[in-house]
C-alpha cells in the first residue's frame, strides 16, 4: 500500500510551532488550560516523530496496512482541528499587554475581564481536543499500528520506491527541460510529411488526427507542427478539449487567440475611461452564448486561412460538437487534433483527414533522450557556472529563457570561476564516459553498470513521459554511484516494456513522488488546485506556498528563496514543465502534464489535501472536512449541489476560476481562511467584498482582473495579509486603513495596458515590510512628501507605472530621485519607471549615486539619451529603454555590461507627445538612418528587442552579439535588417508588423525571411500583424 504522509507531517509541523508560541504567552491562558496544551504539545510531538518514521519507511519501500493509513488520517484531522482552535484563540484574544508598571497592570486587568468568556469557551474546546489527541495516541497501540523500525520487513526494500541518497550538492538548479521534449524524438520525418500536407496551397480544409497513449508526445508533435508550419497561416490558435468538454469555454479561447491583437494604449489621463480594466477585444465575451460565439468565430475566420490545434479530445461526440462549431471555408485551413482514442481519430479522418499513430520510442531513441536529459541536468555542475545558453522554444508560444540563476562574479573571483568551469567541464566529460559505460573499474563492473542502465531505459517502455521523469530523478543523484542506479532499477518492473498501461505509468510516478522530501511533496500536490492545461504563474504559486505554510526558512535562506529553490527543483526533475519565460531568462509560468496532474489530483483527494469541484476528472466527495477548495468552470447547478453536501466550515484555502455563484455564502467559516484567490472572477459584488474584512487570518488575497473599483474601507483589519494582488482592476487608491497592514510583503496594482495605476500615498509608505510595490502612480496629489518612500527599505522591486502633473514641480522630481537613490542602497534589485512623457526620465541622468546593484532596469516614456551611469551597472541583467533616437553609439555604450541578458528598445507612439513619430523619423534621418551593431561585447546577451513605429536600417557586423539567440522587431516602417548571418547563435526571429505598414515595408519583411532561411542555424521566423 502506498502511503502519502507528506500533508499530515506538514500539518503537524505547523501546529507544533503554534502551540509552542501559545505556551510562551504567560498571561493569556486560563488556569488549568496550560497543562492541557502542554499535554497536547507533547503528545503531538511524539505523533510527529512517529509520522516521520512512517514516511521514511514508506520512501524506503516498506508496506503498511489499512489500520496505519486510517490512523494517519485521524492524526491529520485532529491536528487540523487543533490548529483551527489555536488560530481562533489568537484572533479572539489578541495579544495581552506586556511590560511592567501600574498602567500595564491596569490594562492587563481590563484585558482579562473583557476576554473572560472567550477564554472559557476556548478552554472547553481545548480540553475536548486534548481528549481526542489522547484517544488517537492510545488508538495506535490499541489497534497495532507498529513502529516501522520494528517490523520484520523494515530492513527489506520494496521493489517500488527508492530511498533518497542525494546530498545538498545535488539539489542545485540545473537547466530545466520540458516534460515531453522541446522537439519530438523519432518523429522528424512524420512532422515534415504531415506539415507539408497541412500547409500546401489548396482550397479544401484538412484535419490531422494524432492518436496514441498518454505521455507518448502527441501534444509535443502537434506543437512542433504549429511551430514549423504555423507561419503559413493567417490565424493560429491552440485549445484544450479534455475529458469533460466545455464547448463555450473552448470557443471563447479560440476567439481570444484569433481576434486582432491591439497595441497597448497610453492614455493621457490614467484615470480616464470607465469600466473594469479589461482587453477591449474580448470585453463582454464572458456573457456570450455558444450561438453568439459561433457567429463571432465565423466572422473572424470565414475569410482566413487558419491553423487550429485541438488538444486531448476524449470522445466522438466532443469532436462532432467542435467540428460543427468551426467555420468551413475554401481557404486551405488546417486542424490538428490529438486524442488517445482511435474512434475519435477515425471520425476526424472523415473530414478530409489523416491519422498518425504514435508508437513508443525504440530502444535507441529512448537511450538518446534519456542520456540527453541526464547530461543536461548534470548535478555536478557548480551553481555559479550554470549555463544559460539554451533558450527553450516553449510549447505554447515563442518565448525564451531557462530558469537557471546567474550569479554575480566580482573581479577578484574571475580566475577562480575560470578554474571552476574547467573542473566542471572535466567532470561532465568524465560523467559522459561513465554513464555510457566507457570507463569503469573493471570490465565486469562496466558490463553490470551498462546492463542496469539498459534495464532502466527498457522499463520505461519507450514512453517519453516516463523517460524524462526517471532521468530527472537520476540526474539529482551521484551518477557515478552504481548503487543509486541499482536502487531505481529495483524500483521498476517491466510492465511498461511489455505493454503501455496506466498502472505502469502510476508506478513510475510513485517512484518520483516518493523520492521527494515531505515539504516538496506538499508543494507538488498543491498544483492539483489548478485546472488541466492551466499556465501557472511562478510568483503566484510560490507566494501561495508561503501563505499556506509549506515553506520555512532554512540553511540561512529566506522563505522566498526556499520557495524559488523548490519551484526550480520540480522543474529540474521534469515533474512540471516551463511554458513561458521572462525576458531575463527565468521561468515565468509552468504547466503540469495531464497524466501527472491526474496522479497528484487523486493523491491530494486521498489525503484530503485538495478538494476540486468541476475539474476534468471525477473525484469522490470528501467524507470529512474540506481544507482547501478549488472551483473550476462547470455547470453551476451541478457544482452547487455537490458543494452543499460538503462540510466547508474548516476551509483554509479557496480558489475560484470562474465565478462565485456556485458557492453558498453561508457555507464558509471565513474567519480561518488564509488563502483567497479570485483571479479573473467577474461576479464579485460589494457585499462579498465587505465579507473579506472578516477573514482575519487571510495571508494571500488576489482580486486580479476582477470587476472592482475600490476596496472595502475596513480591509486594514486583515492584520496577517502578506500579498494583495489588485492588478488589472479599477482600484486607483487604497483605503486609509491599509496603513495597519504591517505584514504586507507584496502589493501589486495597476494595469500596464491602460496605464491605470495605484496612487502612491503615505498610507502605502507605512507598510514597512513591503518587498514588492508595483503599478503605482506618482502625481502632484498623490502625497505631499515623497520622502516617506524612504521608509520602505526592504523593497526589492519598485514599479512606477505613471508620473502625472509634475511638469512644473521640480521639487517632486528631486524628491523622487532622492528616494530612488536611497532605496538603491538597501535591497532594491528591480526598478521600472514609466514617466508618461512628462520628461522625468531626462532628469534621471542627474542621479548622484547610481543603483549599482540593480538586476532589472526599465525606463519607459520619452528618453532622449542613454543615462551615462548605466554602463557602470555590473550586475544588470535586464534593460529596457524608451529612446527617441536610435544609433550605433548606444550599442557601444552598453556592450560592456558583463551580465546583460535582455536588451529592449521600446517607443510607443500613442503617448502624450503626438509628434513622436515625426520626432523618431527626424532623429533616424539625422543619424544617417542606419544602426550598425558592432563586433565584440554583449557576451551574455540572449535577447534583443526593438519596438518602434519607425525602425531604422539595422545591420550586424561580423562577430556582433555572439550569444544572441532571439531577435524581436515591432514596427510600422522598416528600413531593413541585414547581415543576420553574423549572429552566430541566432535561433528565433519574431516580427510584429502594423496593419498600417506600407507595401515597401512588407517587402522588407519578406527579405528578412529570405535572409534568415540561409542562416546555418536554420532559425524559426514568426511574423504577426498587430492593430494600432
Amino acid at each position: 500500500m502506498e502511503l502519502a504522509v507528506g500533508a499530515s507531517e506538514s500539518a503537524m509541523s505547523s501546529l507544533l510551532g503554534k502551540l509552542g508560541s501559545l505556551l510562551a504567552q504567560e498571561y493569556t491562558l486560563i488556569s488549568g488550560v496550560r497543562s492541557e496544551i502542554q499535554y497536547m504539545n507533547d503528545e503531538l510531538a511524539s505523533m510527529h516523530a512517529f509520522l516521520r518514521k512512517i514516511g521514511r519507511a514508506a520512501a524506503a519501500g516498506a508496506t503498511h496496512d489499512e489500520q496505519t493509513k486510517d490512523w494517519i488520517e485521524q492524526v491529520r484531522d485532529v491536528a487540523y482541528d487543533i490548529e483551527d482552535c489555536v488560530d481562533d484563540f489568537a484572533h479572539r484574544l489578541g495579544r495581552q499587554p506586556r511590560g511592567e508598571g501600574l498602567l500595564v497592570n491596569l490594562r492587563r486587568t481590563w484585558y482579562a475581564m473583557t476576554t473572560l468568556w472567550a477564554r472559557r469557551d476556548i478552554a472547553t474546546k481545548i480540553i475536548d481536543l486534548k481528549n481526542r489527541a489522547q484517544d488517537v495516541g492510545e488508538r495506535r497501540t490499541r489497534y497495532g499500528v507498529q513502529d516501522p523500525s520494528r517490523q520484520p520487513n523494515s530492513g527489506r526494500r520494496s521493489s517500488r520506491t527508492p530511498a533518497r541518497p542525494y546530498t545538498a550538492d545535488h539539489l542545485q538548479s540545473p537547466n530545466p527541460r520540458l516534460v515531453g521534449m522541446t522537439k519530438p524524438v523519432g518523429q522528424e520525418e512524420a512532422v515534415a510529411n504531415h506539415g507539408e500536407w497541412l500547409a500546401e496551397a489548396r482550397a479544401d480544409q484538412r484535419v490531422l488526427a494524432i492518436v496514441g497513449f498518454g505521455g507518448l508526445g502527441k501534444t509535443t508533435m502537434a506543437l512542433e507542427l504549429q511551430r514549423v508550419f504555423g507561419e503559413k497561416f493567417e490565424s493560429r490558435a491552440t485549445v484544450q478539449a479534455s475529458q469533460k468538454l466545455n464547448l463555450e469555454s473552448l470557443l471563447r479561447e479560440i476567439l481570444k487567440q484569433v481576434m486582432p491583437q491591439q497595441e497597448p494604449e497610453r492614455k493621457g489621463d490614467a484615470r480616464g475611461g470607465g469600466g473594469a480594466a479589461t482587453d477591449s477585444r474580448t470585453d463582454g465575451m464572458q456573457r456570450w452564448t455558444v450561438k453568439q460565439l459561433k457567429e463571432k468565430l465565423k466572422t473572424q475566420l470565414e475569410q482566413k486561412r487558419y491553423f487550429l490545434l485541438v488538444d486531448d479530445v476524449w470522445s466522438v461526440s466532443s469532436w462532432t460538437n467542435i467540428w460543427e462549431s468551426l467555420p468551413k471555408n475554401q481557404n486551405g485551413s488546417s486542424i490538428v487534433v490529438t486524442t488517445r482514442f482511435k474512434s475519435v481519430a477515425n471520425t476526424c479522418s472523415h473530414q478530409q483527414g489523416r491519422i498518425h499513430m504514435l508508437k513508443p520510442l525504440s530502444y535507441e531513441e529512448s537511450k538518446k533522450l534519456f542520456f540527453e536529459i541526464i547530461q543536461d541536468q548534470d548535478p555536478g555542475q557548480p551553481k555559479d557556472t550554470t549555463d544559460k545558453s539554451k533558450i527553450n522554444k516553449d510549447e505554447s508560444q515563442h518565448t525564451l529563457g531557462d530558469d537557471s540563476k546567474r550569479t554575480k562574479e566580482s573581479n577578484d573571483t574571475q580566475e577562480d570561476s575560470r578554474n571552476t568551469k574547467k573542473q566542471s567541464k572535466n567532470s561532465r566529460e568524465e560523467l559522459s564516459r561513465n554513464i555510457n559505460g566507457e570507463e569503469s573499474k573493471s570490465t565486469e563492473d562496466s558490463d553490470e553498470f551498462m546492463k542496469i542502465k539498459e534495464d532502466i531505459i527498457r522499463n520505461c517502455g519507450g514512453l517519453p513521459l516516463a523517460i524524462v521523469v526517471v532521468a530527472g530523478l537520476l540526474a539529482r543523484r551521484d551518477l557515478n554511484n552504481v548503487s543509486h542506479w541499482k536502487t531505481v532499477k529495483e524500483s521498476l518492473n517491466s510492465e511498461l516494456d511489455k505493454n503501455l498501461n496506466p498502472e505502469g505509468v502510476t508506478q513510475i510516478l510513485n517512484l518520483c513522488y516518493n523520492d521527494l522530501p515531505a515539504d516538496q511533496k506538499n508543494c507538488l500536490l498543491y498544483l492539483s488546485i489548478f485546472p488541466k492545461g492551466c499556465s501557472i504563474n511562478r510568483r503566484r504559486l510560490t507566494r501561495r506556498w508561503i501563505a499556506e505554510g509549506f515553506i520555512v526558512e532554512k540553511d540561512g535562506k529566506t522563505v522566498e528563496e526556499v520557495a524559488e529553490d523548490t519551484f526550480n527543483e520540480l522543474i529540474s526533475r521534469n515533474i512540471v514543465r516551463p511554458v513561458d519565460h521572462s525576458s531575463n531568462g527565468n521561468v515565468k509560468a509552468c504547466q503540469v502534464h495531464d497524466m501527472i496532474l491526474e496522479y497528484i489530483l487523486f493523491k491530494s483527494s486521498e489525503e484530503n489535501f485538495i478538494t476540486v469541484v468541476g475539474g476534468h476528472w471525477l473525484t469522490p466527495t470528501p467524507s470529512n472536512k474540506v481544507r482547501r477548495l478549488s472551483l473550476h468552470s462547470s455547470n453551476p447547478e451541478d457544482a452547487k449541489d455537490k458543494i452543499e453536501t460538503m462540510n466547508l466550515s474548516h476551509v483554509r484555502s479557496l480558489t475560484v476560476f470562474e465565478n462565485l455563484h456556485q458557492l453558498p455564502s453561508y457555507s464558509l467559516k471565513s474567519g480561518i481562511l488564509q488563502v483567497l484567490d479570485l483571479e479573473g472572477c467577474k461576479s464579485l459584488n460589494t457585499s462579498q467584498l465587505d465579507k473579506l474584512c472578516k477573514m482575519f487570518h487571510l495571508k494571500y488575497l488576489s482580486l486580479r482582473r476582477a470587476y472592482i473599483k475600490k476596496l472595502p474601507a475596513e480591509i486594514g483589519k486583515l492584520q496577517y495579509l502578506e500579498t494583495l494582488d489588485i492588478r488589472e482592476t479599477d482600484v486607483m487608491e487604497l483605503p486609509l486603513s491599509v496603513g495597519r497592514l504591517q505584514k504586507m510583503v507584496h502589493l501589486l496594482g495597476g494595469n500596464k495596458s491602460t496605464r491605470r495605476a495605484l496612487r502612491f500615498t503615505e498610507v502605502i509608505a507605512k507598510m514597512t515590510a513591503l518587498q514588492t510595490l508595483s503599478g503605482i502612480e506618482i502625481s502632484k496629489s498623490s502625497t505631499p512628501d515623497l520622502g516617506s518612500m524612504h521608509n520602505l527599505t526592504k523593497l526589492k522591486k519598485l514599479s512606477i507605472l505613471n508620473i502625472r502633473d509634475l511638469h512644473a514641480n521640480s521639487q517632486k522630481y528631486d524628491d523622487l530621485l532622492s528616494a530612488i537613490e536611497y532605496l538603491s542602497g538597501f535591497s532594491l534589485k528591480s526598478l521600472a519607471i514609466d514617466d508618461g512623457f512628462t520628461g522625468f526620465l531626462d532628469s534621471i541622468e542627474d542621479l548622484s549615486t547610481p543603483p549599482k546593484y540593480i538586476h532589472s532596469l526599465e525606463l519607459s516614456g520619452k528618453l532622449t539619451r542613454v543615462p551615462g551611469w548605466i554602463k557602470e551597472l555590473e550586475t544588470l541583467e535586464k534593460l529596457t529603454l524608451s529612446l527617441t533616437s536610435l544609433g550605433t553609439d548606444m550599442f557601444l555604450e552598453l556592450s560592456q555590461l558583463p551580465l546583460l541578458f535582455s536588451l529592449t528598445f521600446s517607443v510607443n507612439a500613442k503617448g502624450q507627445d503626438h509628434n513622436l513619430v515625426e520626432i523618431l523619423h527626424k532623429n533616424t534621418m539625422d543619424s544617417g538612418g542606419k544602426i550598425f551593431v558592432p563586433a565584440g561585447g554583449f557576451g551574455s546577451l540572449k535577447l534583443l528587442r526593438f519596438s518602434s513605429p519607425v525602425m531604422p536600417l539595422l545591420s550586424f557586423l561580423e562577430w556582433a552579439m555572439p550569444a544572441l539567440q532571439r531577435l524581436e522587431l515591432q514596427f510600422r516602417l522598416l528600413e531593413g535588417a541585414y547581415s543576420l548571418e553574423n549572429l552566430k547563435s541566432l535561433q528565433q526571429v519574431h516580427l510584429r508588423v502594423s496593419q498600417k505598414a506600407s507595401e515597401a515595408t512588407k517587402v522588407k519583411v519578406s527579405d528578412i525571411r529570405t535572409s534568415v532561411s540561409k542562416h546555418p542555424n536554420n532559425p524559426t521566423v514568426v511574423a504577426d500583424e498587430y492593430y494600432e
